[in-house]
């Protein structure tokens, strides 16, 4: 099974929301999923058109890293993993 290098997942307090990013090397995942849903109701993959691996890994990080903030900062409660 393949593991994910980082996972952070928050719900919104006002309605339940989940928001779910998942880094896979030089690779983000994000998906947003509304109460008792099974499919999400928004998803995104990115990847970065940078040289070499190391700058891509880089990139993923300092993006997930700033995924979490905005939503700490808006309020959005943690759930550990």
């Amino acid at each position: 099974m393949i593991k994910p290098d980082d996972e952070i997942t928050f719900r919104a307090p006002d309605c339940g929301a989940h928001s779910l990013a998942l880094r896979f090397g030089d690779v983000l995942v994000t998906g947003l999923f509304e109460p008792f849903a099974i499919d999400p109701l928004a998803e995104l993959t990115v990847t970065y058109d940078l040289p070499t691996y190391e700058e891509r890994e880089a990139a993923a990080k300092a993006h997930i890293d700033a995924l979490a903030i905005a939503h700490i900062l808006n309020g959005w409660d943690l759930i550990s993993a």
